[in-house]
């Protein structure tokens, strides 16, 4: 420029940049308003989060880590109250289980989302705080310290960074093990629960190490949707839009006249609106993410949580139970005066024998064995090449048997029924299969039982204890059992070994062993700490298996059928009621296959036109009559007649 140029110059002194460590916008995002943003972003990705740990427990069954709902609802258990418990199974039967697992995984999305929401109002909370003090610092000094700088760096962005994944994973385990776990009874750090502390961290790594991930992407997505970063937004605002933008912004607002109206499932992502202040951005994200948004990406998170879990368990246990099909209602029988004894005890009468359509095949498949477990999720996944049972305590030589050198001592061969205590008058909880295993009394008397023992307790990989009485386990039927139909047991089963203890209830017949202990004393197993009973003898218990309740049959001769079983006590007959309990005819018996199972019995019929309530009731050997007086399952296993209505024409 000449010397003789004239022209007005600007010597105002320069804007000063922007400092990385300025205090943040004066209108920056309230904690509230990012809670709110947040909050539909949590609820899916913890439903996701829950979903894919429980698929993968199916899918990738050699992973014994177990997931939070197996560790703390499994826990839970104890807490609930004995009436509540009992209320629970007589009202929804063995769908019980199933409506408190999906429970504890609802509360465990809902919590996992809570705490989303939480840490995000928090970190702008702290954020914001951050950034005020990083300003008055460096007002105060020519240069902001190293620790201002690292935490700017960790905390001055609004969107969280993908590392902050890993504070996540660790507040999450902080407050479920360090705060839930000692609060259920599970100890501090889940020294208590299955598998000890150490477990309890390996087992909420994949659920919320995944929901972090995803929550973090999610809330990254929405916050890009209403152009909430602070410095893209100031600068929008010191800058006036151009023509050329606010003509392209009224266009779009042309072409979306509803969408305030009708908001999408996920926001779409939109760039920071040049002039628009940072509080229009704050009220875009109130205003458009509204309620209904909430509900729609609530619904979302619902739709991936029930789906996932009905998927797992058509999975796992088929379809009808994922399902919940249930079985009808009794109706009822006169029972008055019916004996408690017959004596002399009537002796077995085994007849000719039809194979009816509809009956229960005397040997129960391993597919069709009745499964029911305390495990939430799934059960142990256990190696035979390195599993051992160990046998020790009141005994002079302690030793462990390995799967080869268990399946090396003398075999024994035997059919044997269990029944689940759960099981509900005419409820499907029992089968009757073809065993292989070794004498629990030749593996107790190996080492030595000592003078002044009393109760043998075994313990299960699952975490799963009980005891039996010394007595029991001499008993010369009790098996340790390692084949069911000629092949090793299934894991649902109790792969690599379980016990068979003649006349109990099968929560004493425990399935995948690793401890024996001898023992004086009266320990208290897993269920009896629940309120249920420390003896579990079976009951004696009869079953209509054709034709159904409610079925419309033809004027002709048809059979009804079904099964007996009395434990070690055996059926010496069973009989039937076609008037609702006023008369009873004794059936024919099919010769049972042991001492030790079921019997199957059946009565030829030729009925007449009309309505009929049907009955059935069980004698034993020793003659005593299968009581008719109703009782729930909890504490000691359901009792009463099994009756249906069916109408012929």
């Amino acid at each position: 420029m000449s010397a003789t140029d004239t022209s007005p110059q600007s010597h105002t002194t320069p804007e000063p940049e922007r400092s990385p460590l300025s205090s943040p916008p004066p209108n920056a995002p309230r904690p509230r308003t990012l809670a709110r943003l947040a909050t539909g972003s949590a609820l899916v990705a913890s439903a996701v989060g829950v979903v894919l740990t429980l698929l993968g427990r199916y899918f990738i069954p050699s992973v014994i880590i177990t997931t939070p709902a197996e560790q703390f609802g499994d826990q839970f258990t104890s807490l609930i109250p004995l009436p509540l418990f009992e209320a629970l199974l007589s009202t929804f039967d063995g769908n019980a289980k199933h409506i408190y697992v999906a429970g504890v995984i609802i509360v465990e999305a809902l919590l996992t989302a809570a705490f989303g929401v939480a840490y995000i109002a928090a970190r702008q909370v702290i954020r914001l705080r951050i950034m005020g003090a990083s300003a008055n610092v460096q007002s105060a000094t020519s240069s902001p310290s190293p620790l201002n700088r690292f935490l700017y760096a960790q905390f001055g962005r609004l969107a969280p960074g993908y590392f902050e994944a890993i504070f996540i994973v660790l507040l999450l385990w902080l407050l479920s093990a360090g705060v839930v776990s000692p609060l259920i009874g599970g100890g501090f750090f889940g020294v208590n629960l299955l598998g000890g502390s150490g477990l309890v961290f390996l087992a909420e790594l994949a659920p919320n190490g995944i929901f972090a991930l995803l929550f973090i992407r999610l809330f990254r997505s929405t916050l890009a949707s209403f152009a909430l970063t602070e410095t893209e937004a100031t600068e929008a605002e010191e800058a006036p839009a151009t023509a050329h933008e606010q003509q392209a912004q009224a266009n779009e607002a042309a072409d979306q006249p509803d969408q305030a109206d009708q908001p999408p499932l996920w926001p779409r992502v939109r760039r920071p609106v040049r002039g628009a202040p940072m509080a229009n951005a704050a009220a875009q994200a109130e205003g458009v993410f509204s309620r209904r948004a909430l509900v729609r990406q609530g619904i979302l998170a619902a739709v991936i949580l029930g789906g996932g879990a009905l998927i797992w368990e058509a999975l796992s246990n088929g379809l009808g139970a994922a399902l919940g099909i249930g079985g009808s209602v009794r109706p009822p029988l006169a029972i008055g005066g019916a004996p408690t004894r017959i004596v002399p005890p009537p002796k077995p009468v085994y007849g000719p024998w039809t194979n009816v359509p509809g009956q229960t095949p005397e040997v129960t498949t391993p597919q069709n064995f009745y499964y029911v477990s305390k495990n939430l999720v799934s059960d142990p996944s256990i190696n035979g090449a390195t599993w051992q049972l160990t046998i020790d305590g009141l005994v002079e030589h302690p030793y462990t048997l390995s799967y080869h050198q268990l399946q090396a001592l003398p075999a024994i061969n035997q059919y044997h029924t269990l029944e689940c205590i759960s099981n509900v008058v005419g409820g499907n909880l029992m089968s009757n299969g073809a065993f292989t295993g070794v004498s629990l009394a030749d593996a107790l008397n190996k080492a030595g039982i000592k003078q002044g023992a009393s109760e043998v307790v075994f313990y299960g990989a699952d975490g799963y204890s009980d005891r039996l009485h010394l007595s029991q386990a001499l008993d010369p039927n009790s098996l340790i059992a390692y084949l069911l139909d000629g092949a090793p047991l299934p894991t649902a089963h109790g792969f690599p070994a379980r016990l068979l203890i003649p006349g109990l209830y099968g929560m004493k017949n425990g399935k995948w062993l690793t401890r024996l202990q001898v023992i004086s004393g009266d320990y208290q197993g897993y269920w009896e700490q629940r309120g249920w009973t420390p003896e579990a003898h079976v009951k004696m218990t009869s079953r209509i298996d054709t034709p159904h309740d409610g079925d419309f049959l033809m004027a002709r001769s048809t059979y009804i059928a079904g099964v007996a079983y009395s434990g070690a006590a055996g059926i010496a007959r069973v009989d039937v009621t076609l008037d609702g309990g006023r008369s009873w005819t004794p059936t024919t018996l099919r010769r049972p296959l042991g001492a030790l199972t079921w019997v199957l019995w059946e009565y030829r019929w030729t009925p007449a036109s009309g309505t009929y309530v049907i009955g059935v009731r069980a004698i034993d050997l020793n003659g005593n009559v299968q009581t008719p007086v109703e009782a729930p399952t909890l504490p000691d296993g359901a009792s009463g007649y099994d009756a249906i209505t069916v109408t012929v024409r």
